[in-house]
């Protein structure tokens, strides 16, 4: 009887510790369901908030990649007009620009107006095309007499000034 009382005895407590291990087991099983729950949602949000960055970033990025093609692309090309002077009507004032002012009137050199820009035009496009070609011709501020090649000829860089011009806005 003595090993039948031990053996109940060891049963109850046997059943009673598996008892407790379910509800330790369930009670761990609750809690770690939360953090996951928790941590799924902290990362849900993070994402999402990682995502709206970048998104704002590419949109600024394209904003400004935008801007500047724009700046960079040639002014619109337009039909040529007959110039005032036949003079000026035999020579290419593009072909010129292209191989004498561009290297300054390109943009690489700071205070040279950039052909296309045409803010950095109109003042002086204001003062007209007469002006224009002195300056071009004697020299300006710190640009040289015929952009620094004297072998042009005051015809090539008229023409050359009249290009540049009327890609940044004037109609001469």
């Amino acid at each position: 009887m003595n090993k039948l009382l031990i053996a109940a005895m060891m049963m109850a407590a046997l059943t009673a510790c598996s008892q407790e291990a379910k509800q330790e087991t369930k009670e761990a099983a609750t809690a770690v369901a939360s953090d996951v729950k928790d941590a799924t949602a902290s990362a849900v949000d993070t994402v999402a908030s990682a995502a709206q960055e970048a998104a704002s970033k590419v949109e600024e990025a394209a904003d400004k990649a935008a801007s500047e093609v724009k700046e960079a692309a040639p002014a619109e090309a337009k039909p040529e007009e007959k110039p005032a002077d036949a003079s000026s009507a035999k020579v290419d004032g593009k072909a010129v620009f292209e191989a004498n002012c561009k290297m300054c009137h390109g943009g690489t050199i700071p205070g040279a107006p950039v052909v296309g820009k045409n803010d950095d035009w109109a003042p002086r496009i204001k003062q007209g095309k007469e002006t224009l070609h002195k300056h071009a011709l004697e020299g300006f501020n710190t640009m040289p007499a015929k952009g620094g090649n004297t072998s042009l000829s005051d015809d090539e860089v008229k023409a050359a000034a009249d290009y540049m011009a009327n890609q940044s806005g004037a109609k001469f």
